[in-house]
């Protein structure tokens, strides 16, 4: 996964504190998941239990804590029953139109004519359409009716089965692999094992990541085709041809190849749920021995950068946040069709953040266990995103819950940049640390 924050470049340092202080062979709740990596990598030594408040999080570290031990043969099935799918047939049909346009505006950008392409992805979008949009070019506009009446003949305006198309088509995706991506998470989501669902779901949700057309391969902000100036942005071009011209179908069978060859951790119990740090931390029916916890550290909620892997995994249709914001009259449609109930992290409030790590540190040392605790410090002169509270605040705050608290600085370790330039700031190498709480 392209994963902001993630943990990858940490994983040693994050082992080597857990052999100091867990169990051999005992239990470890990864309490703020993410893309699992963590989970992933003590899953080997030991029990996981990965909670995150994110359904896309549980369904990665389901998909690869628990993968089925027959991929191969149930891969097979499934790339059967999607060709077999009537649904395929239908959206396919109802989109034509409106992907043969898009294929004529991508090859026109090829040959140096980007006026089309920048159109259609700054306006191509059907639930823009349902909204009454302003769409100022009449092919596109056209194409898009099109589009929409021939899925409401279908049956296909409204449902979960058609969301990828219907919100991110034209907007973080082609149409052709938007509609790949319905046909796909229709298939996987009526799978009744979860195991097994998951697993294939963990290899969507990677294609998505992969074909994103984004800066940065996240879901925050789709590409803004056009400058303040009102130009096109012609530097951009290449890569979006690249990214749009990506075959969904060809790198999910590719995925779930590569996932065959995921270790099998037979002798261990591992669990993925989904859940708030302070109900998971509260549960009594769930045990473990040890704390893992990487909070986020700034205001960027991380809701807002994969909320199209939410509607993946949830495989709903939810409603879509609006705003005010360079909207003239009324309030608009949110620019990434953002999900209205997406999650807003208490850590990232900065009138909250105290507060949390008040409750998480409490909620460990009230467990009696160890926790080990993720965090990345900055310094004001370099101009890094500010963390909500100082390192040194922060150690302070967990000694008044532990018995005692190590801060281990980790060097070398630099973080994913956002996707706006004045944020993309000198990268800060001291930039991690890492707190052991004893009881």
């Amino acid at each position: 996964m392209h994963y902001l924050g993630s943990k990858l470049r940490l994983l040693q340092p994050i082992r080597e504190a857990f052999e100091e202080v867990a169990i051999p062979g005992g239990g470890i709740c990864d309490l703020f998941a993410g893309s699992g990596a963590v989970s992933r990598h003590l899953g080997a030594n030991w029990n996981i239990t990965a909670a995150d408040i994110q359904e896309y999080s549980r369904a990665l570290c389901n998909g690869f804590l628990n993968a089925p031990d027959n991929p191969a043969a149930l891969g097979a099935d499934l790339r059967r029953t999607i060709s077999e799918s009537p649904l395929r047939t239908r959206l396919h049909c109802a989109l034509d139109r409106l992907v043969g346009y898009e294929q004529g505006c991508l090859r026109q950008a090829k040959g140096g004519d980007i006026a089309g392409l920048c159109s259609l992805i700054e306006h191509g979008s059907l639930l823009g359409l349902e909204a009454n949009e302003t769409i100022p070019d009449p092919a596109l506009a056209d194409a898009l009716r099109d589009a929409w009446e021939r899925l409401d003949a279908e049956g296909l305006a409204t449902g979960a089965d058609t969301v990828i198309t219907r919100y991110f088509g034209g907007v973080y995706f082609s149409w052709r692999q938007a509609a790949e991506f319905d046909i796909l998470l229709a298939a996987v989501h009526a799978i009744d094992d979860d195991r097994v669902r998951d697993y294939f779901l963990s290899a969507v949700l990677a294609v998505a990541s992969d074909t994103v057309n984004t800066i940065g391969k996240q879901f925050a902000q789709p590409i803004r085709p056009y400058g303040a100036d009102g130009q096109p942005k012609r530097h951009l071009i290449n890569q979006i041809i690249r990214d749009r011209s990506m075959g969904v179908m060809d790198r999910f069978s590719a995925r779930a190849s590569q996932y065959e060859a995921l270790p099998r951790h037979r002798r261990r119990r591992h669990r993925a749920i989904r859940g708030d740090y302070r109900a998971v931390l509260a549960d009594p029916a769930l045990a473990f021995d040890a704390v893992y916890a990487d909070p986020p550290y700034t205001r960027d909620h991380y809701s807002r950068y994969y909320h199209v892997l939410e509607t993946m995994s949830r495989h709903d249709e939810p409603a879509v946040s609006t705003t005010k914001i360079r909207s003239r009259g009324g309030p608009r449609l949110s620019r990434g069709h953002y999900r209205a109930d997406r999650h807003q992290s208490p850590f990232c409030i900065q009138s909250q953040a105290r507060g949390a790590f008040e409750e998480l540190f409490r909620g460990v040392a009230g467990r009696g266990i160890p926790l080990v605790l993720s965090y990345s410090p900055y310094r004001r002169e370099t101009g890094a995103r500010p963390r909500l509270i100082a390192a040194d605040d922060l150690v302070r705050q967990a000694g008044r819950h532990f018995g005692r608290v190590d801060c281990r600085s980790v060097a070398g370790v630099a973080h994913n940049k956002l996707n706006i330039s004045a944020r993309n700031v000198r990268v800060e190498h001291h930039a991690e640390i890492i707190l052991v709480c004893m009881p």
